[in-house]
Order: structure tokens, then C-alpha cells, then sequence
């Protein structure tokens, strides 16, 4: 088990993406995902063409196209994203947070080393964006074979990237970010911290008294990890709200993602100014909308089939 309480799917944090061939024909095997379908559940992807597949210092990144996601990105044997349906992802843990903000001027992005959350980030015109992700070589990957993601961010003058581990560098920063945003991997391997108290800690000395925080948090399906996740956000940065959403190309479909804030209200203002807002930043959305904002963080009851650890 994790320190988290799931399954670790690493041996030696090295993982192998699964690649097998049928009938002259090479499929891309998820069967490794943490929590509950570890083991249990695979998830299969036609690869019609392999971009890519190497090994970095941190991670296996393999990019490959697929005729009904596009282009799909998996690191670690996890699918991370398809040019498919990438803007629910991105919009949706990026927006409820900026668009809560009244005025989001100093933004750090923990991990997104693809690019997505910070293309979202810049369309609210910030001063100022630190992005911190550990992995170099990912970031120059995803920048040549994902090019729709960042869509030319990290040329913007605005962004200052840091290829350092972010449980050390967000250190030297307090009191300074309206919006901090966790956009990292599944809580294995070098992202495990990244979901631990010591790290919530650091973001919340990192965020102004009035800052907002968006976390990546999971499945849908792993409710004990969501509340484990849950409870450790609210000690260090105060209220939470969570926002559901579909994203086809995932393992079970839906995700979690939590906001959270001390001095701003995590749910964000009522749909009238939210939309105030938007028309102000001048902000056009795929997905997310001011009415979407409010409707996601409506949960379903828990039920027998709301996945809780069963033996």
C-alpha cells in the first residue's frame, strides 16, 4: 500500500506501459490505475500510430494516436490525457478557482508539465505565473508532440518554469499567490507527497489569505482516498468544494477535483457574477460555464455502488 492508503502500482517506481498485438494490430493496455481497479479492471486504446516512447530521469512517457480519443499521453502506464476531450480536464481545474478569484494577479501551478493548465491560467491575463514541475525532459516532449496544449505558453514572458521538486521549491515562496493550482500525476512515485499534509502546508504559506486552491484529486470511484484527500486539504487550507465532471477518455469516466480557500468561498460567487466575470476577462469556455460551475459540485448520494472499500 501507498502512504496514501492505495495500492502502489510501481516495482521499483518503474513502470511498464503494456503494449500487446492482435491481428496485426497494437493495443495500449491500462490495467495499472491506483485505488479499487487496480488489478481488476483494464482499459483498452487502438494505437493507430506511436509517437513516442521513452523513458525520462522520473517517468515512462508513452503518445500515441487513437482514432476515437486522438492523441493520448500516459505516463507510468496511467492515461493522462487525449487531445479528445483535454479541455474538460483543463477548464474545469482551472476556472471555478480564477473565476472565484476577484482579481487572480500571482498564480503557482504545481506539476501540468503538458502545458493545458497553464494555457488556461494565461487566458484570465495574470502578472505573473510560476510553474513548477520536476520532469524537464517531459515538459520539451509534450511541448513537440502535444503542441495543442500549451498552445506557445511557455513562450509567454509572464511564465517563470522551475524544473525542481515542488515540495522543496514552493518553500522559498509566502504570502505571494492568489490561485495555487495541483495539477500533478496520480499519488505514486514522486507525486505521492504532493498529496500529503506537509505539502498542503507549504501551498497554503505559499497562498494569500485570500488565495483559492485547485487540486487534481481522483476517481470518482475511489471515495475513501477522495475523503482521506478531503480531510487533509481542509486542515491546512481551510474550506472545500468539490467539482465532478466527465472525462471519456479516463479509466472510470468520472473525476474529482477539490477548491479550497480561507478568506474566498470555494464555491464561488452565484451564477450572475460569475458570468459578470467572464464577460469581463473576456474568457469563451468549451465545457465549463458559470451554470456547470455550480452544477458539478452537486454530489450524488453514497450508495452500495458509490465504490467504499469493500473486502
Amino acid at each position: 500500500m501507498g502512504r496514501l492508503g492505495i495500492p502502489s502500482t510501481r516495482e521499483n517506481d518503474v513502470q511498464t506501459c503494456t503494449i500487446i498485438e492482435q491481428d496485426d494490430t497494437k493495443w495500449f493496455v491500462e490495467g495499472t490505475v491506483p485505488g479499487r481497479r487496480h488489478g481488476n479492471v483494464n482499459h483498452g486504446f487502438r494505437i493507430t500510430a506511436s509517437i513516442c516512447h521513452t523513458k525520462t530521469r522520473f517517468q515512462e512517457c508513452l503518445i500515441f494516436d487513437n482514432p476515437v480519443y486522438g492523441r493520448v499521453l500516459v505516463l507510468d502506464g496511467i492515461v493522462q490525457l487525449s487531445t479528445f476531450d483535454e479541455y474538460i480536464y483543463h477548464e474545469m481545474l482551472v476556472h471555478p478557482v480564477m473565476f472565484a478569484h476577484p482579481n487572480p494577479r500571482r498564480v503557482v501551478i504545481i506539476g501540468g508539465g503538458d502545458g493545458g493548465t497553464l494555457r488556461e491560467v494565461l487566458r484570465h491575463d495574470p502578472e505573473e505565473v510560476v510553474m513548477i514541475d520536476i520532469d524537464e525532459e517531459f515538459v520539451k516532449i509534450a511541448a513537440e508532440h502535444l503542441p495543442s496544449l500549451s498552445n506557445g505558453a511557455f513562450q509567454d514572458p509572464r511564465v517563470r518554469l522551475l524544473c525542481e521538486d515542488a515540495s522543496q521549491a514552493l518553500k522559498q515562496y509566502e504570502d505571494l499567490f492568489d490561485v495555487a493550482i495541483i495539477d500533478c500525476n496520480d499519488a505514486i512515485g514522486t507525486s505521492e507527497i504532493l498529496f500529503e499534509d506537509d505539502f498542503y502546508a507549504t501551498v497554503s504559506r505559499a497562498l494569500k489569505t485570500d488565495g483559492l486552491c485547485a487540486v487534481q484529486t481522483g476517481s470518482a470511484l475511489d471515495l475513501d482516498f477522495l475523503d482521506q484527500t478531503r480531510e487533509r486539504i481542509q486542515r491546512q487550507l481551510g474550506a472545500t468544494a468539490d467539482f465532478r465532471m466527465t472525462i471519456p477518455v479516463y479509466h472510470c469516466g468520472e473525476y474529482i477535483f477539490i477548491a479550497a480557500g480561507r478568506g474566498l468561498d470555494p464555491l464561488g460567487p452565484d451564477v450572475n457574477l460569475l458570468k459578470q466575470r467572464q464577460a469581463q476577462r473576456n474568457i469563451s469556455t468549451k465545457y465549463w460555464s458559470p451554470e456547470i460551475h455550480h452544477a458539478s459540485q452537486i454530489q450524488r448520494p453514497v450508495t452500495p455502488l458509490s465504490c467504499r472499500s469493500v473486502s
